[in-house]
C-alpha cells in the first residue's frame, strides 16, 4: 500500500470508515491507493513456485515462513534510509525478510515501533491500526492493546484479522485486491509470516474483507491453527524474501523484519 495518514487521509480517499461497529467486530479499514496496474508486471514463474488455495471461487497463490528462533528476528526501520528490500537483505545477511508496518506521508512510522528496545515512534489511536505485534522475552504476541513490559520489538498495524481464534468481521467499502501480508500466532507461540496473492499478478490479492477468513482457512491447509494474526502493509509497499521465494516492493518498506 502507498503511505497512508490515519484518518484524514482515509477521508480524502473517499473511504468511508464504520466507527460504530458491533463489539467484537473489527471496524472498516482503509483500502490500498494504488492500482496493480500501476505496479510492475509479474513473472509467470514466481507464480508457479507459489502453492494456491480456493477461497471463494477464487484461486490465490500464498507462501509462508516459520520463525523457528525468535532470538534471530529483528524489527528495523528503514523509513530515513529508503533502501530497496535486495539492499536491505544484503546490508543485513537477512535470510528471511517480510515487510513490517504502514508510513504515513512524511514518511515516517504509522504509529507504535519499538526497535531493538528503543521507541520510535507512539502509537496512535485508531479503529483502523488496531493491533499490536510484539517479542519479549523470547515471547511473540499479537493483540488488541500494547504489552506492558520490556520488549525486544513492538509494531502497531492493523486491522487485527483473528483474535481468540476467531477471524473477525471486517466491514469494507471501496474494497479492492491487493497483496496481503500477514503475521499470525499458533497456540504454540510459534510466529508465521504469510503472503496471498492473486492468480495473475503478485502485487494483486484478496480483497480485505475476506482475509480473516482466508487466512483461517490457509492455517488449516498448513495444519495449523492461529490463534491471532495481524495484516502487515501490503500492495506495492510490501516484500517477502525466503531461501526459495522473492517477492519485491514497488514502493520502498518503512519497517522490516530480518532474520539471519
Amino acid at each position: 500500500m502507498k503511505p497512508l495518514l490515519v484518518i484524514l487521509t482515509v477521508l480524502a480517499l473517499g473511504l468511508t470508515v464504520n466507527f460504530f461497529a458491533k463489539p467484537g467486530v473489527a471496524p472498516a479499514v482503509p483500502s490500498p491507493a494504488s492500482s496493480p496496474a500501476s505496479s510492475p508486471a509479474s513473472s509467470p514463474l514466481v507464480l508457479d513456485q507459489m502453492p494456491t488455495i480456493q477461497f471463494q471461487n477464487k484461486t490465490y497463490h500464498y507462501a509462508y515462513v516459520v520463525i523457528d528462533d525468535l532470538s534471530r528476528l529483528k524489527l528495523l526501520p528503514n523509513h530515513d534510509s529508503r533502501i530497496s528490500s535486495a539492499a536491505i537483505i544484503q546490508t543485513n545477511h537477512c535470510q528471511i525478510l517480510v515487510n513490517a508496518g504502514f508510513y504515513d506521508q512524511t514518511d515516517q512510522p504509522l504509529g507504535w515501533l519499538v526497535s531493538q528496545g528503543k521507541a520510535l515512534s507512539k502509537p496512535i489511536s485508531s479503529s483502523l491500526f488496531n493491533g499490536f505485534l510484539s517479542l519479549a522475552a523470547g515471547q511473540a504476541g499479537i493483540s488488541a492493546v500494547i504489552p506492558e513490559t520490556k520488549l525486544d520489538f513492538g509494531l502497531q498495524s492493523g486491522p487485527l484479522l483473528i483474535l481468540n481464534q476467531k477471524p473477525l468481521l471486517l466491514k469494507i467499502q471501496n474494497d479492492q485486491p491487493r497483496r496481503r501480508v500477514v503475521a499470525a500466532l499458533t497456540g504454540s507461540n510459534q510466529l508465521i509470516f504469510l503472503v496471498i496473492v492473486g492468480s495473475d499478478s503478485t502485487y494483486s490479492g484478496p480483497m480485505l474483507a475476506d482475509t480473516p477468513a482466508l487466512v483461517a482457512k490457509l492455517g488449516k491447509t498448513i495444519n495449523q491453527s492461529f490463534v491471532s494474526s495481524l495484516n502487515l502493509d501490503g500492495g506495492s509497499a510490501s516484500a517477502f524474501y525466503t531461501d526459495s521465494l522473492y517477492l519485491k516492493e514497488y514502493s520502498y518498506i518503512g519497517s522490516f523484519f530480518c532474520y539471519n
